[in-house]
């Protein structure tokens, strides 16, 4: 099978982040929908437990196989997975979903920019600072708590894409992104209980 060509490569890549994207603005809309009911650690929690529950499937991690090495990233991966999704949700509940995902997606925005080397992507990023400035721009009405958990939730974006990629380098297959999300939805047992 022949190999796809600059232009293939590029417009697959364009494709997955738009889905990437489109994927996760309607998760977190559709899960503001709980927030009346279950609060946003109750949403994390269903969200972490159909996530390890559908990762497990698909990944089926062989656990006993796993080095020391490779369980220091899993955790790792585990915690910022947990940390990502509760400082999101938190911060939506208190600046709405908006200005929480923009924030959080400067996370995968740091990560693509450390990698490029190119002047137009780092004028775009520059570009795409400002404007995120002209949303946070401080009012008496401004809540630094919520943009605080949408800069967390950022923070922990970008962790989990370094830590995702060093799973994916060091277990085969999806199995330390399942094992991670079975750890993440087992330290949510708790916070599921109290909330449902």
């Amino acid at each position: 099978m022949p190999s796809a060509t600059p232009d293939e490569g590029r417009l697959a890549g364009v494709a997955l982040m738009l889905g990437g994207a489109l994927s996760n603005q309607t998760g977190a809309a559709i899960a503001t929908l709980a927030f009346p009911a279950i609060g946003p650690a109750g949403v994390v929690a269903v969200r972490q437990w159909v996530a390890a529950v559908v990762l497990w499937c698909i990944g089926r991690p062989k656990l006993r196989n796993f080095s020391a090495a490779q369980w220091r990233i899993v955790l790792g991966l585990a915690l910022v997975f947990a940390a990502m999704n509760l400082s999101l949700y938190a911060a939506i509940e208190r600046i709405g979903l908006g200005l929480a995902v923009t924030l959080e997606f400067l996370g995968p925005l740091s990560i693509a920019l450390i990698g490029s080397r190119r002047l137009a992507n780092v004028l775009c990023a520059l570009a795409a600072a400002g404007s995120v400035l002209l949303l946070v721009r401080p009012t008496p009405s401004t809540d630094y708590l919520g943009i605080g958990l949408a800069l967390i939730a950022a923070v922990c974006w970008g962790c989990y894409i370094v830590l995702n990629r060093a799973a994916g380098a060091s277990l085969p297959g999806l199995e330390g992104t399942a094992a991670a999300a079975a750890v993440s939805g087992m330290l949510y047992l708790p916070v599921g209980a109290w909330v449902l």
